[in-house]
């Protein structure tokens, strides 16, 4: 028999993971399915060699509202074992910008947050305590005659599917992803309105070079007018690190949207030479590099959004949020972690006011 809970969450991302701790701290039972190997999308970090690390996605976050920097705060205030442990820190005030060949200086901002041992840190974080099932794909999401929720879900390589049954559904997946999975299940209105939702895809190439490169920087902005033409930014993700002279160097560039979509089905290989060519450009050195590998995004930042923070339909017990939502302002991570909040006051109020 299959154990009904009141959450199923589809997609552990970070708004999937905010609305899940919220609905659990309201007393909910929450089931979260993802079919990547951890928790958090972007916010993602890779083991490479000798116990060197790069944030291959999301580089940093800034907290500006009120919930998100008490959060952060708390984390601050933590601080870390000696070895960096699960701390985090202000990594940069901002970055020196690219234009043209010369390098501006940075203007001076928010803190760009980091955690110490990895982007990944983060939804780790906000994922204890939470059932989460990772590498598991929803292959199909139906509402049944006696008003419950079954979602469908198989694990890579596995023939036999896994069912989940739940009072509500919670969608936390891109909308090219969602509405092939449940569109039809939702409003027109709605649907018509995760159609308008776009992306801009995002190459990026993780490299461990022989040495450091020679700079004072920590990360360069490339993007914008008189930025470079492949690459958006470039990082010495190393420096991130508790003690980053006590780690391999490693370079992580992003490539623009612009050539990222250009060259979005090109071989692995073919982009990994391609970004190395332009990392050489722009630190203008023959870097010799150890090992490289690219990763594609295909949804790397919402580029049109969704108008709402969330949506919810209380008569059906059918939500969403992600960084495609307004509040999540083009896929930053706070943004992401917002929309999620917000559906969870969404829903909690119309459950306080009778409508679910």
């Amino acid at each position: 028999m299959v154990e009904t809970t009141d959450f199923i969450v589809v997609g552990a991302g970070l708004a999937g993971l905010a609305f899940a701790r919220d609905a659990q701290a309201a007393g909910k039972t929450v089931v979260l399915l993802d079919k990547g190997r951890g928790v958090g999308g972007r916010a993602a970090t890779r083991r490479l060699s000798e116990d060197a690390r790069a944030d291959h996605g999301a580089q940093f976050f800034t907290a500006r509202g009120e919930r998100f920097r008490r959060f952060v705060d708390a984390w601050l205030a933590e601080g870390g074992s000696s070895d960096g442990g699960d701390s985090l820190a202000a990594w940069s005030h901002g970055f020196p910008r690219w234009r043209g060949g010369n390098i501006l200086p940075a203007e001076a901002g928010h803190p760009r947050y980091a955690p110490t041992r990895g982007m990944s840190a983060l939804p780790k974080r906000l994922a204890r305590g939470l059932d989460v099932h990772a590498g598991m794909t929803a292959t199909s999401v139906e509402r049944s005659g006696d008003g419950l929720w079954r979602v469908t879900a198989k694990a890579a390589g596995e023939e036999r599917a896994a069912t989940f049954s739940a009072r509500a559904v919670v969608l936390s997946l891109p909308p090219a992803q969602l509405l092939p999975l449940a569109g039809d299940l939702l409003p027109e209105a709605t649907r018509q309105r995760l159609a308008t939702v776009a992306y801009d895809p995002c190459w990026a190439l993780i490299a461990r070079p022989d040495a450091d490169v020679s700079a004072e920087w920590r990360a360069l902005d490339l993007s914008g007018e008189g930025g470079h033409p492949v690459l958006s930014f470039l990082s010495r993700d190393h420096t991130k690190r508790a003690d980053p002279a006590a780690v391999p160097p490693v370079l992580v560039a992003h490539a623009s949207a612009a050539w990222s979509r250009t060259h979005l089905e090109d071989a692995p290989t073919a982009v990994t030479a391609a970004l190395l060519a332009a990392v050489r450009e722009v630190v203008r050195a023959d870097v010799s590099v150890r090992e490289a590998q690219a990763h594609r995004w295909r949804y790397a930042l919402a580029r049109e959004l969704y108008p709402e923070a969330s949506f919810w339909h209380p008569a059906l017990g059918l939500g969403g949020c992600g960084d495609w939502c307004a509040a999540a302002g083009g896929g930053k991570i706070e943004g992401a972690l917002e929309s999620g909040w917000h559906l969870a006051r969404s829903v909690f109020r119309a459950n306080e006011e009778g409508e679910a």
